[in-house]
């Protein structure tokens, strides 16, 4: 790893913050100054110890306002010394964490841990609007390359599919003979979500997911309440009643970076195996959700 080189190489020299944490500013950047009322566009990647916890590179930056505020012991100590284009190595050493806080430490974090961390200010706005553009761009930018990683396997999996407007991809198994699936249906569904390793996270097959028997999903409703996700709604209006099809779905299609079950990783596409068993006008405040909470209507859309 990255971090972990430049902390081995010998004579590497790092400042103290007033609050005690060792830090070093590896590259220094050309942009502005950071500022109160700033917001930052920022990448990380940090390690407990040699193990990787968050890698933002290549996938979705934080964006968040800059205030007065510091945290002893934290980045925030030294907002207003970095610029746009810096890049700091922080290291936090978790006894410090159990001695100032003992019962706020989670129970990953073990006695004689330490926290490596990797920053890069990518770019500092000054407004809002400036801010929610960048990262919609940045959001649309994954969604496509998402869109292309599924593809790709698919293809070499010799897969036929179907491509949904945003880029989900459907497999149509049985293509049925009842009413199409669109917008203001219910659909009566039997599913199974995978990841493509194969893991079942959910099943209404499966009693031990808590919902077995088919589903009813409202369809037409991504991202409001009572909704599926974008992917899954898209890939649901391919079919008719009495279909069977596999939906491959990218994670921006799906729950991107917060999955609702610690069983999908961040950014893991999934694939879901769905049976339309019955298909019927929707009526109001009529439609059931799926009850383990992590199925795709639980209304996560990213």
């Amino acid at each position: 790893m990255i971090v972990a080189a430049l902390l081995s190489c010998g004579g590497v020299s790092y400042k103290k913050t007033k609050g005690g944490m060792p830090y070093k500013v590896f590259s220094k950047g050309n942009g502005q100054p950071i500022d109160t009322g700033s917001l930052i566009k920022l990448n990380l990647r940090r390690l407990l110890n040699d193990s990787l916890l968050v890698d933002t590179y290549d996938k979705l930056s934080f964006y968040f306002p800059i205030n007065q505020y510091k945290a002893p012991y934290d980045i925030s100590e030294i907002w207003f010394d970095l610029k746009e284009g810096d890049s700091i190595v922080t290291i936090q050493l978790i006894d410090t964490f159990m001695r100032r806080d003992p019962g706020g430490v989670p129970p990953i974090f073990k006695k004689g841990d330490r926290l490596i961390t990797h920053f890069k200010i990518e770019k500092i706005f000054k407004n809002d609007s400036a801010s929610w553009a960048d990262q919609q761009a940045q959001m649309e930018d994954l969604r496509k390359r998402e869109v292309e990683e599924v593809g790709a396997y698919l293809k070499k999996k010799n897969i036929n599919a179907i491509k949904t407007k945003s880029g989900a991809y459907v497999e149509i198994l049985e293509p049925g003979a009842g009413i199409d699936i669109d917008s203001g249906i219910t659909a009566s569904t039997l599913y199974k979500g995978t990841s493509f390793s194969g893991k079942v996270f959910d099943s209404s097959y499966d009693s031990a997911f808590g919902h077995p028997g088919p589903t009813p999903f409202k369809i037409g409703m991504a991202g409001q309440p009572g909704g599926l996700t974008k992917g899954f709604d898209e890939a649901m209006m391919e079919l008719k009643k009495g279909s069977k099809a596999r939906f491959y779905i990218p994670s921006m299609l799906a729950y991107g970076p917060q999955p609702p079950s610690p069983d999908i990783k961040q950014f893991e596409h999934l694939i879901f195996e769905v049976q339309i068993v019955d298909a019927k006008p929707t009526v109001a405040d009529k439609a059931q959700l799926p009850a383990s909470g992590h199925g795709p209507g639980d209304g996560h859309q990213h």
